[in-house]
């Protein structure tokens, strides 16, 4: 269970849920029993003005008030509609980090010690007040000593042992979960916790941002009409990143664009197909693009800038998407099903039918609608709400993606509002259908499917005398598992049991029939053992058929 170190926010956690009417989710995770030794809030007037809110509403406010941890951990469920209702998913969207810069000493201090030198021996110039702040770190524009000019993203101080605290605590509470609650158990509530706790640790680690800017980097080094920042590895840690500081104005000032004589047309067409180049062709992209990590040079160059969230897909997963998404834009449900499918986890609890109706009724809403009218990122969303319903557990990649292209379009619509990216996505996607057709392609496939299985070739003849040896001299042992196990073996035991009832009941009923045919015994002479025993038999009987009978099983 919890720590002594862990007790203290533990409690503000559980007074946080209580003061905003929400003690039944303390409740429902199991953990009342322990709560009741803990000194609870009585300000029941706060609590009574709470509950007026909706409870969506509430989940808000407490994330807000448990700090950067929870508020991330919100943000990520946000994307989630496979797993959150609609109603909560609105109100995590509207999670924000309201936090103030921290002071330069402490800038300085985390510089010199990660690097080794004084901040006057590693840049020429270093600006004391920061070009933005979050809950994570934040950033300051300098000059290398060497001349370039960079911008140097700083750690918070103590920030990683607040998160590593907060991350333990989520985990117990995701096991509590699962063995208290069903919905707990039946969207994997340790793998959503291991799946934040694995993204916000690549977030504490500027050395993973920075990898991914240079992977991304050597996929557009010959585009010039892209920047993607360099990064100066002599001077980065896991706690300070300086890369290429790179002079625009971001998508987000909308004014300065219009006053600078921006084309916003051409800006967002380009934009939308270096995405589609990002996750269709290369399978590394940048996974948030808010306006306020993309902006544009007096060039006319696109510029991404915070590399923390990054998506990469292999091969098998870039082809599936690319047909679930045209099988989306085409209302081909079967392709849609298995990429799905394919995809996700399929649980027990879905119905194959009842998926392919729900998935038809949401295809048939987009029927007459022209792909400029369609919204990517609205239709993936959508389709996890459908994925939600049917119990059906997507992998963080597809969430990754439908986010993705959801903020892309959000940022798209905000500068050109009739502007589609699922127009330059279908062509695009039967461009590459064609691609992983190609002649060339099946070759290259064939040449690494004909290597895979050149030493299995080399091996089966030594591998199969071998077996035939064996199994001459009787030496072949057959190990066989049968999953289940224990219930199947309880269920055997209970059938037996019943046909052994069934058995002694009978010999019983027949016994008491005999004595009472074979004896002068009756009810009048002596004690009427034969025909009590009979009669109790007989009911014994009676409730044992109707016990079979109500249990269905005839």
């Amino acid at each position: 269970m919890f720590r002594k170190w862990q007790l203290k926010r533990f409690r503000k956690i559980i007074n946080t849920l209580v003061r905003h009417g929400l003690g039944q989710i303390v409740i429902e995770l199991g953990i009342d029993d322990f709560s009741r030794r803990l000194p609870l809030p009585r300000r029941q007037k706060e609590i009574k003005e709470m509950e007026k809110l909706s409870k969506a509403v509430r989940i808000r406010k407490v994330l807000e008030e448990l700090g950067p941890t929870f508020i991330k951990f919100g943000q990520l469920l946000s994307t989630r509609s496979d797993i959150v209702p609609a109603e909560y998913l609105h109100e995590l969207k509207k999670l924000q980090e309201n936090v103030p810069p921290f002071p330069f000493a402490d800038v300085k201090e985390t510089i010199e010690g990660e690097l080794g030198h004084e901040l006057g021996a590693l840049f020429s110039y270093f600006d004391p007040t920061p070009l933005a702040a979050a809950s994570i770190g934040q950033v300051h524009k300098a000059f290398l000593v060497s001349g370039e000019k960079v911008a140097v993203k700083v750690q918070r101080p103590g920030i990683r042992k607040v998160i590593e605290e907060d991350l333990s605590i989520l985990e117990e509470i995701a096991v509590l979960s699962e063995k208290y609650s069903e919905l707990g158990r039946m969207y994997n509530a340790k793998g959503i916790v291991e799946e934040f706790k694995h993204m916000i640790n690549m977030e504490l680690n500027y050395h993973h941002e920075g990898k991914n800017a240079e992977r991304i980097g050597k996929n557009f080094h010959e585009d010039e009409t892209v920047i993607i920042p360099t990064i100066y590895w002599d001077y980065s840690t896991q706690k300070v990143l300086t890369m290429q500081y790179v002079d625009g104005i971001k998508l987000k000032d909308r004014e300065s664009l219009e006053e600078g004589g921006y084309n916003t047309r051409i800006i967002i067409e380009h934009l939308a197909h270096i995405y589609i180049k990002q996750i269709f062709m290369d399978g590394s992209y940048h996974g948030d693009p808010h306006p306020g990590n993309v902006g544009v040079t007096p060039e006319g160059q696109i510029y991404f800038l915070d590399f923390g969230i990054a998506g990469h897909l292999n091969e098998e997963q870039k082809v599936l998407f690319n047909k679930m998404l045209l099988g989306l834009l085409s209302r081909n449900t079967e392709q849609v099903i298995h990429g799905i499918t394919s995809l996700g986890i399929v649980t027990e609890f879905t119905d194959k039918r009842l998926l392919h109706y729900d998935l038809e009724r949401l295809q048939e809403r987009y029927y007459d609608l022209p792909l400029k009218d369609l919204n990517l990122g609205v239709m993936l969303h959508e389709l996890m709400e459908v994925a939600f319903k049917h119990r059906i557990r997507l992998p963080p990649d597809f969430t990754m993606l439908a986010k993705t292209f959801l903020t892309l379009e959000g940022l798209a619509s905000d500068l050109e509002p009739d502007f589609s990216i699922a127009e330059l996505v279908e062509p695009m996607g039967k461009e590459l259908i064609r691609q992983q057709l190609s002649m060339k392609r099946l070759s290259s496939q064939l040449y690494k499917f004909s290597t895979r299985y050149i030493r299995l070739a080399e091996i089966l003849p030594d591998r199969l005398v071998t077996l035939l040896d064996k199994g001459a001299e009787g030496n072949i042992k057959v190990k066989v598992e049968i999953s289940d196990e224990e219930h199947i073996l309880n269920q055997l035991s209970h059938m037996v049991n019943r046909v052994s009832f069934s058995i002694v009941l009978a010999s019983i009923i027949l016994a008491f029939a005999l004595v009472l045919q074979y004896t002068e015994v009756t009810l009048f002479r002596r004690f009427p053992l034969s025909e009590i025993g009979l009669v109790l038999a007989g009911v014994m009987g009676f409730w044992w058929l109707w016990a079979i009978f109500r249990s269905g099983r005839l």
